[in-house]
């Protein structure tokens, strides 16, 4: 954590120079107190903080493979079973293709996952440390304050996924270190179940807070975000009753696309479907960074593209071809492997980018009910997704019941940043099959599905000890 100081620096500077009433006050006030002094004296100043913040998690630099949250999503999905990254393709093969030791503690993944997520809960900290004595009205300090909170808990709840064993067999492990106020000092790895705690009890004050704060903007967190982000956290501790209640709450009002608006190209935040997305603008948008130059679907015309995300044959052949979800194509000058055309860019090649929607909610809350053995209940809310996307309707009953909500979580919110996790949570080992040109086999539980801790913060962080590294490779029992 030696790096805190200039992180938090960096972020509050790039605010100050982004907004050009605050340039001056830059210029002449250029001190590492500067945020609790100043700026966070009043809350027009803490919303501006949190503004950085905001646009820090959309927008880390320009890396395609480590531009923080719009990178992770696509990548860690090509790290597991139905996602390809094709040969030859540089460093997001490296990254998340199986191809070196992806979770090793010198590698870049580890290392800029770890700093990404601890910048922007440093950042939450110091807010959280100024807001309740800032100047201003109580209604927007209880906003932001609830915002900030929820931002802190989503962090979090990716770290300690990770960082560590899913909850259910992971709870007593360590997990990472848990900061609740700004700093520079390390802290040693807390439990599993003492950073889940700490998540549930950010995202539950976030979501009071948060009851009547109307957004500006969809990339903002509202209640229903917190509730959904709330809603994973349970899944993933397997507190199907919660789980299932949450996200049916987070979901209202958010009406699940028609099969044309699916087949648009996934690049409008204006989808009544989403419920927090990225917006790109003429002036704030990803560039060549896009996560919309991966796909190989040749939509991006004379633009810069990768073109290299594909889908496995064995993925294509779970869907009817009846179902809105079917849009795949083979590329015959790429060993005919095949495209998908879910996510193409816009006009402009400014599309925007989802981070949350209501179908993921209706498969929580299907899948938490089946899990609860309210079969029939479950059935009824993962028909409604089904019927929506002219898919044919399940009709299995008990385990087999839970492994079709699994495979329609892949059928669905590929490309969206779950398919990693959903290993890990549910214990599956990574097989893959079909034309994938890398078939890694990784057992349940490996290691190798869980970062190491990077090397630089054993070196920075005294609080840890050379035994407090992950295992590299082997099975957790």
């Amino acid at each position: 954590m030696a790096k805190t100081n200039k992180i938090i620096l960096y972020i509050i500077a790039f605010v100050f120079i982004s907004n050009s009433g605050c340039k001056d006050y830059l210029e002449t006030n250029p001190s590492t107190q500067v945020s609790d002094q100043v700026l966070l004296k009043r809350v027009d100043g803490a919303q501006t903080v949190l503004n950085g913040i905001y646009r820090y998690i959309r927008n880390r630099n320009s890396d395609i493979e480590s531009n923080g949250i719009i990178s992770y999503q696509p990548g860690f999905d090509a790290s597991a079973q139905d996602l390809i990254v094709y040969e030859s393709m540089g460093q997001m093969q490296l990254f998340y293709g199986h191809h070196l030791a992806q979770t090793r503690a010198d590698g870049g993944l580890t290392s800029g996952v770890w700093s990404y997520f601890y910048t922007i809960i440093n950042n939450a900290n110091i807010i959280l440390q100024n807001i309740d004595q800032a100047e201003g009205a109580q209604d927007r300090k209880n906003q932001i304050k609830g915002q900030v909170l929820a931002i802190r808990g989503w962090a979090y709840f990716y770290l300690v996924r990770f960082y560590q064993q899913t909850y259910a067999v992971g709870k007593d492990l360590p997990a990472v270190p848990y900061y609740s106020e700004a700093g520079t000092e390390g802290k040693a790895r807390e439990k599993v179940s003492v950073v889940y705690g700490h998540i549930v009890n950010d995202l539950k004050n976030a979501i009071e807070l948060l009851g009547g704060f109307s957004r500006g903007y969809k990339s903002q967190i509202n209640r229903s975000v917190a509730q959904g982000i709330l809603a994973e956290v349970y899944l993933t501790m397997e507190d199907w009753s919660n789980a299932a209640a949450l996200a049916k709450e987070a979901a209202a009002g958010y009406p699940l696309m028609t099969p044309e608006i699916f087949q648009s190209g996934f690049n409008d935040w204006r989808n009544g479907e989403w419920m927090w997305g990225v917006e790109q603008t003429e002036d704030q948008n990803f560039g060549n960074a896009s996560p919309f130059t991966l796909w190989a679907n040749q939509t991006r015309g004379d633009r810069w593209t990768f073109d290299f995300y594909f889908v496995n044959d064995k993925f294509k052949e779970l869907f009817s071809e009846g179902d809105a979800r079917y849009q795949f194509w083979q590329r015959s000058d790429r060993s005919n492997l095949w495209t998908s055309d879910k996510f193409r860019d816009d006009a402009a090649y400014r599309g925007d980018v989802v981070l949350m929607r209501a179908a993921e909610m209706y498969l929580i809350e299907a899948e938490a009910l089946a899990r609860l053995g309210q079969d029939q209940q479950a059935k009824n809310v993962l028909w409604q997704l089904q019927d929506a996307r002219t898919a044919e309707r399940s009709q299995s009953s008990g385990a087999q019941l839970v492994e079709d909500i699994l495979i329609e979580r892949r059928k669905e919110l590929y490309g969206e940043g779950f398919a990693w996790f959903d290993l890990i949570r549910n214990q599956k080992p990574l097989h893959r099959e079909g034309d994938h040109p890398r078939k890694p086999e990784i057992p349940a539980r490996s290691w190798k599905f869980i970062l190491q801790i990077p090397t630089a913060e054993f070196t920075s962080n005294k609080s840890l000890a050379p035994n407090d590294q992950n295992p590299y490779d082997g099975i957790f029992k």
